[in-house]
């Protein structure tokens, strides 16, 4: 029974994670994806404890990646602690939260749970269930770009796909909720479904496999991904060049080339190269059906509730690309050891913001990521994370080697020794192998470019968990003489009668149950803020501030909902100001010690200063006092985000309304000396010049 909750729950995170999204929420569909990913952590590790409790020992079995995944865990742990917020470094950028330390720590949980409880007879039955979220994923987008989102049938019962604030049409996203991720977790997926393409035996399965790798890619063609596109080439690169090494050369020994299998192998490249020509690519411009024809680049229009917009139209998104990358060294030079913080990049990249970036079109937009995974690493957990993160995928991809080619290095004496290591894997286990690092390739060549979501971090722990589990690479970990005692103690104390036993058992099922209901409580939590954020955008300070009070009291530990709610006070106080005086003051005051408490808790995050500025001066109608605190603030924001000329012209205008017009003049010139172009800036000054005269 235990061992089936197990084996389910890993069928259901490859199946429901990729689906999983509401509407419902402040960020549709990463939150929704990781707050699954944490409620499956809890069953899978709680099932786990209570076999270990039935079969009287744990079983923890080793894999060559525990020394380098332990270490990263500890590195992270370290950039954690010296983190510049260390709220962000635990929870993760809020509305994402993938990359927190808690979602680390929940991918390693899964890592070892699946190592220690999964069969190699498992592992193509779970890979199949992946194969069947990703044929419903790209049904899904399939149908987007031809005009029908199923988001829309479901939300709104239309037939369209008007419902969203991008053009799905031009490139599709399906439930993963931006087209480049959506490449990302398709291409990750070819591999596999190539892998059962090739190894079918009859020819019904055959033709299944082969029209679901045609419908995976022809989704993925219409999400027009670069980053992902020169992916899914790297994995066929590696896929097809050893391929032919296990099947042309190495293996002549033993077996004739599989004349049957290259065959099989064109008609897949030739299928491929016909949706290109039929609907183009990514990096392709030509196509022969042109009312299909992929829209120029960048077109994609993200909603404002999305933290970062790299693909909005504008500025070419690869010259932008480069100044964040710039500024991601920038960031590391100034915090070389452990980095800023685990996803602390949204607050440091401002610090550390090229100039340059005020000529782009995404100038003021708010980066929470390098739009390179290892820039980011390098930025937010130093040379440490940086390196060991390295680690992890050198001795992933150096391992697959060494299984595929069968050699082995050892160390004599300092000196490298390369030696022909026969191992028992059949040709069909070694192109799984080969199918898994081919995946694995394009993920770390469409992490040059991006990031990773949550779909795609399950797949980077979890794929090489699935080839150490196929080959049977894995061996049951053995406690150290020197902890003998504690095993033994521990042993002898639960089970000497019971009534103990059960009383264990009772805590872990409780403790399971209490995290779920805690991890609901942040989910409805964030639904609730959702509608408070919307309350506020529809000019209803009332219905927000109760709502936003809601969620603040829900998930209290949330400086974001905080600071919200602050901002929704002061609205109400300014509403309230000539028909209840004494209210008003109650609330004024309430706005105040929630901003100062967001402040202290979050200093280094110019987000939260730039809503105190918005609270401060809404609170100005009822106090000039707070405008000099808006002063104030502004000010800390301007040394946090130097470059920022939307900053100095925020306070050139609260000064011009305090009649300050030489010290709002120096202001303006130093917002039009960040950004030249500034239209707005340029308006205000003749303005404000004019006045002064």
């Amino acid at each position: 029974m235990i061992d089936q909750i197990i084996t389910y729950s890993f069928y259901l995170l490859f199946f429901l994670t990729p689906l999983f999204w509401t509407s419902q929420n402040f960020e549709l569909f990463e939150y929704n994806k990781m707050i699954l990913t944490y409620g499956i952590t809890v069953i899978i590790v709680g099932a786990w404890i209570l076999k270990a409790i039935n079969d009287k020992r744990l079983t923890i079995k080793r894999t060559p990646l525990d020394i380098p995944l332990l270490l990263f865990l500890t590195a992270n742990i370290l950039s954690t602690i010296f983190s510049i917020d260390p709220h962000t470094s635990i929870w993760g950028y809020y509305s994402r939260s993938n990359g927190g330390l808690l979602s680390i720590i929940s991918y390693l949980l899964l890592y070892w749970a699946f190592v220690s409880n999964i069969t190699s007879d498992q592992i193509k039955p779970l890979l199949k269930i992946g194969l069947v979220s990703g044929l419903i994923i790209s049904i899904w987008g399939i149908s987007e770009h031809f005009g029908v989102s199923p988001s829309c049938v479901i939300l709104r019962g239309q037939f369209s796909a008007n419902c969203w604030v991008q053009d799905v049409q031009a490139r599709v996203f399906a439930t993963l909720g931006q087209p480049n991720w959506l490449a990302a977790y398709l291409a990750m997926l070819i591999f596999p479904a190539l892998y059962f393409f090739l190894t079918a035996t009859t020819r019904l399965t055959r033709t299944t496999y082969y029209l679901l790798l045609t419908t995976y890619y022809l989704a993925f063609t219409f999400t027009y991904s670069r980053g992902p596109t020169l992916g899914l080439i790297g994995g066929f690169v590696v896929f097809l060049s050893f391929w032919l090494v296990q099947n042309r050369f190495w293996s002549r020994r033993s077996a004739p080339p599989q004349n049957d299998t290259a065959k099989l192998f064109g008609i897949i490249i030739t299928s491929f190269l016909a949706i290109n020509l039929l609907f183009g690519s990514a990096l392709t411009s030509f196509r022969l059906v042109s009312k299909f024809a992929p829209p120029p680049r960048p077109t994609l229009t993200l909603p404002t509730t999305s933290a970062t917009q790299l693909e909005t139209g504008g500025t070419e998104s690869g010259k932008i690309r480069l100044i964040v990358w710039q500024g991601a060294l920038d960031i590391f030079k100034n915090y070389p050891i452990f980095g800023s913080g685990v996803e602390t990049f949204a607050y440091s990249y401002y610090q550390y913001r090229p100039s340059s970036h005020n000529l782009t079109s995404e100038w003021d937009f708010l980066y929470n990521k390098a739009h390179n995974e290892y820039l980011n690493y390098l930025a937010t957990t130093g040379l440490t994370g940086f390196i060991i993160y390295m680690g992890i995928i050198f001795t992933f991809v150096f391992w697959s080697l060494s299984r595929i080619l069968n050699f082995k290095f050892s160390i004599f004496n300092k000196n490298f020794k390369l030696e022909i290591k026969n191992y028992k894997n059949d040709n069909s286990i070694n192109l799984l192998l080969i199918a898994l690092l081919a995946s694995y390739i394009s993920y770390l060549v469409y992490n040059f470019f991006l990031f990773s979501v949550v779909i795609i971090a399950i797949f980077f722990y979890l794929f090489p968990a699935l080839a150490f589990v196929a080959t049977e690479s894995t061996k049951v970990f053995k406690w150290p003489k020197k902890l003998y005692p504690i095993p033994y103690t521990l042993y002898s104390i639960l089970y000497r009668r019971p009534i103990y036993t059960k009383m264990v058992k009772g805590i872990v099922i409780f403790s399971v149950l209490f995290f779920l209901y805690s991890i609901f409580q942040l989910w409805y939590a964030d639904t609730i803020f959702n509608r408070g954020q919307q309350a506020s955008e529809a000019g209803n300070p009332g219905r927000a501030y109760n709502l936003l009070t809601t969620a603040s009291q829900l998930n209290q530990a949330e400086p974001f909902y905080r600071s919200e709610l602050a901002f929704s006070a002061a609205q109400a106080a300014a509403a309230l100001k000539d028909t209840d005086a004494s209210l008003s003051a109650k609330l004024s005051d309430q706005a105040i010690s929630d901003m100062d408490r967001v402040l202290q808790q979050s200093p280094h995050n110019v987000s939260y200063l730039r809503t105190a500025i918005r609270t401060y001066f809404e609170l100005g109608s009822t106090d000039k006092v707070y405008i000099e605190k808006a002063l104030e603030a502004l000010d800390k924001a301007i040394y946090l985000a130097p470059t920022d000329p939307k900053l100095y012209y925020n306070k050139a205008l609260i000064l011009q309304s305090m009649d300050k017009h030489d010290e709002a003049i120096k202001a303006f010139g130093k917002a039009l000396e960040l950004k030249p172009n500034y239209i707005q800036v340029e308006e205000q000054l003749k303005e404000t010049t004019g006045s002064a005269k």
